[in-house]
């Protein structure tokens, strides 16, 4: 029951959602489809009787007319088959789109992405989530749903056929022929229960399998994904042998619990296989002495098989989907875990951010770990437009936490910090490059203005890369094409693009040698000199690079002056 309403939790937001209204209709569509292919199914259960009747007597017009309707029920099976499928992929397009488009939104607001990267335990493969799970979770739903349904809707039908035909069946007792109501129905029952008891006791592992199969999975890709990602690293290093070991280390995981979950299917497997081919024979054997007496046709004896094996088909559904039910639970269980961490990061504290487009100020700011070991404590910063202020610290001290705190991006942290919000931007030691043309990565995040390429190329000159200027077409993996001094140069650019009110450089300069790291500063404070600068750096040439330094200290309060360059 829990996953159940695990799944409602996850399902409910877009059935009340604006995409209602057309995917009820679809709905609505798909269920009519598969009524209409029960409706076929009860039709050829009635065909098989006359058939099957016309063959036992011999009459061959009979023959000719089960034909013609033959290719009528085939008919009406292919049509509403197809009906069924297009309803119901449109509906899973529709679901997956809007699911989709809702979970990367939640995911990238207030920068849950990154916090949830930072946070203690990590979100492992939150796009294994978005990308894989949600798709899962539709199509798994709607197929496990829709045939419940169908199966319920088949049971019934059915079951008026079995119940009037039991009175046919006779059990010699005491020198009596013994009828008991509803024999057929109760053998069906019966041999469904036990199935479905005996399915649900073998796969009982198979969810928490399913859940780990995936996670190792996504964490082997993940893995490849990133000797992508630091190509050059790994070269440079001879890492080869090093991460061949990681992967195989990861494969061999994923494939050691692959292997434990093929043995758990093969038992369940063999299992339903015999269960499900064995019920065929049941209704015959029970039947097969009236028969053989004659006291009903062929055609009767082949419907009441056919009535059998569709009654008993819907009471063992569990039996016959049961890897699928075990995968749904486990797609369930990871998008309801993601789901919480997405909500527990947007209660989380931080920084409290307030507009105020003249100046900076920050009181009361206090920086701590994960783990509640404090960084700092009680920071007091005020700036006036035009001053750039440098923090300089020990390595590990926090001074990229600060910044993380200052731009909103960081939870354990509390305080108050006031400039323009409207107006910021943060250079990183390492720039996010995108993929895309060069012009639309230098414009990053803003959209991309090819009338205003003189500008971009003057940008460029003024931070020493003229030899990329006729490349602004070209689109290339840029964060593996360039040098990260390169990459921290374009950073600059795109300062000079976007004219912050406010920009924060957490050792931007850090891969610059001085003279390249003077120009970027000196051209930064030409074209923005009205906008505040706060810098994290350690080299002791960026001090005269800014107008104010603060040097942090060991915890304790700092309230002291800011010192002036």
């Amino acid at each position: 029951m829990q996953t159940l309403r695990d799944f409602w939790l996850l399902a409910r937001p877009f059935w009340s959602s604006a995409e209602k209204r057309p995917a009820f209709l679809l709905l609505f569509g798909t269920i009519l489809m598969n009524l209409c292919l029960v409706g076929v199914n009860l039709l050829y259960n009635f065909w098989n009787l006359h058939f099957y009747n016309a063959l036992q007597a011999l009459d061959y017009d009979a023959f000719l007319i089960g034909g013609v309707q033959f290719l009528f029920l085939q008919l009406g099976l292919a049509t509403f088959t197809v009906a069924a499928f297009h309803f119901q992929q449109k509906l899973t397009l529709r679901w997956r789109r809007w699911a989709t488009e809702n979970t990367l939104q939640l995911w990238l607001q207030r920068h849950r992405y990154l916090k949830l990267q930072l946070g203690v335990p990590e979100t492992d493969n939150p796009d294994q989530r978005i990308a894989d799970d949600i798709n899962l979770l539709i199509s798994l739903s709607l197929k496990l749903s829709l045939g419940l349904m169908t199966a319920l809707v088949s049971l019934f039908s059915f079951l008026h056929i079995l119940w009037q035909a039991s009175s046919l069946v006779k059990i010699p007792f005491a020198g009596e022929e013994l009828v008991i109501p509803g024999l057929l129905v109760w053998a069906a029952l019966l041999y469904s229960i036990l199935g479905t008891g005996g399915a649900f006791w073998l796969g009982r592992t198979l969810p928490r399998l399913n859940f780990i199969q995936q996670r190792r999975e996504a964490d082997f890709r993940f893995a490849m994904m990133r000797l992508r990602e630091n190509a050059e690293a790994v070269a440079q290093y001879r890492g080869e042998s090093e991460e061949h070991a990681r992967f195989s280390q990861r494969l061999g995981a994923a494939l050691e619990n692959f292997w434990a979950l093929v043995k758990q299917q093969k038992i369940v497997l063999g299992y339903s296989t015999f269960y499900m081919r064995s019920a065929m024979i049941i209704p015959m054997f029970i039947m097969a002495p009236q028969f053989f007496a004659g006291a009903f046709p062929l055609g009767r004896l082949t419907q009441l098989s056919a009535a059998f094996g569709e009654v008993h088909e819907a009471m063992a559904y569990l039996v016959k989907v049961f890897p699928e039910v075990a995968e749904w639970k486990a797609v369930v269980d990871r998008l309801i875990g993601f789901q919480r961490r997405l909500d527990q990061v947007s209660d989380g504290g931080g920084v409290c951010l307030e507009h105020n487009a003249e100046g900076f100020e920050a009181t009361g700011l206090s920086l701590w770990l994960p783990d509640g070991q404090t960084l700092l404590t009680d920071v007091e910063l005020r700036l006036q437009p035009g001053e750039s202020l440098l923090i300089r610290a020990p390595s590990g001290f926090g001074k990229s936490t600060l910044i993380r705190a200052l731009t909103g991006i960081w939870n354990h942290a509390s305080g108050v910090a006031r400039y323009d919000l409207g107006s910021t931007l943060t250079l990183a030691q390492k720039p996010y490059l995108p993929l895309g043309t060069l012009r639309d990565m230098l414009w990053y995040p803003s959209a991309t203005h090819p009338q205003d390429d003189p500008r971009l190329l003057e940008a460029m000159h003024q931070c020493g890369l003229d030899h990329l200027s006729a490349r602004l077409d070209s689109e290339l993996d840029w964060s593996q094409t360039l040098s990260i001094g390169e990459q921290q140069r374009c950073a600059f650019v795109r300062a000079l693009l976007l004219r912050p009110q406010v920009l924060f450089l957490d050792e931007s300069s850090s891969a610059l040698d001085e003279e390249s790291e003077r120009r970027c500063y000196t051209q930064l404070r030409h074209a923005l000199p009205d906008a505040i600068i706060i810098s994290v750096g350690h080299r002791a040439s960026l001090e005269a690079l800014h107008t104010r330094t603060l040097d942090l200290l060991p915890v304790q309060r700092l309230d002291q002056e800011l010192e002036y360059a």
